[in-house]
């Protein structure tokens, strides 16, 4: 009969024989290699359920409580911005462990709209120069210029009657002298028309001869059933003075280079991916 002692290294052997068979086993090797891997992300990583609360957080959610009041915060009212934010960061966290931002179109659009933000937000900031704002004109000018209006009058003197040179002869001196032509009896056309529409008026021999008068000076002019004088008093339209149109420029002109750099960062994002069509 066996000892005690001899039964207990008798059954050492046993169990250690039994161990070192399950310690053999693929399945046991799977766990094992589990538990350290949770280990080692824990190790390294950290619980991905603890969210730190960072004084740089608090003192962000006080900075924007500060702005929207304009007055510091009292300790409940950061106590209730605090819980607020911690409700809204578990609930993101959570939704991301069960993958709900994936195939999410508006996640999708919101994820990619920071991106594009970021890129506006790292772009090299600088004014534009005079020959930039010049270059960025050159291609835009009908944007920015609106169409010439011719601004007249015209008083009428009907070539079938007789008098007609003379009468105009006798209106232009008193007009020269400094007389209104609505007080010397004869009807006075007026308007301020694009050239098209001067065209369409009077024909375009005459509507090209009152735009190329001298401005602010009743001048005899003609067409085919009359004697005129005519007077052009401004031209409108056009480019708007420098002083004007500089800041509209600046500030398209800045617009336009965000999108460029943003358009640049998105390429630079595609390119690093491959595209594989499924048949």
């Amino acid at each position: 009969m066996l000892s005690t002692s001899g039964r207990m290294k008798d059954g050492r052997k046993r169990w250690l024989r039994g161990a070192t068979r399950l310690l053999n086993e693929p399945t046991i090797h799977f766990f094992i290699l589990g538990a350290l891997f949770f280990l080692v992300h824990r190790v390294v990583v950290g619980d991905p359920r603890v969210i730190v609360v960072s004084r740089g957080l608090r003192a962000d959610l006080e900075r924007r409580l500060r702005d929207q009041s304009g007055r510091r915060p009292t300790q409940g009212e950061m106590a209730a911005a605090l819980d607020g934010w911690k409700r809204d960061e578990a609930l993101y966290r959570e939704a991301l462990r069960d993958l709900l931002d994936r195939d999410d179109p508006t996640v999708r659009t919101v994820l990619g709209d920071k991106l594009r933000a970021l890129a506006v937000q790292e772009m090299p900031k600088r004014e534009p120069t005079q020959a930039d704002l010049q270059g960025f004109l050159a291609g835009r000018r009908e944007v920015y210029e609106t169409p010439l209006r011719y601004d007249f009058e015209l008083v009428a003197f009907s070539k079938k009657e007789a008098s007609a040179e003379a009468q105009r002869l006798a209106y232009q001196r008193v007009l020269a002298e400094g007389g209104a032509a609505a007080k010397l009896g004869r009807s006075v056309v007026s308007g301020a028309l694009a050239r098209e529409d001067l065209a369409r008026k009077f024909g375009h021999v005459l509507s090209e001869d009152i735009c190329n008068l001298r401005i602010g000076k009743w001048q005899p002019l003609e067409n085919e059933a009359s004697l005129l004088l005519v007077r052009l008093n401004k031209i409108e339209g056009g480019l708007p003075p420098w002083d004007v149109l500089r800041p509209r420029l600046t500030s398209d002109w800045e617009t336009l280079m965000k999108r460029q750099a943003v358009d640049r960062a998105t390429e630079d994002v595609v390119k690093r991916y491959r595209f594989e069509e499924q048949p």
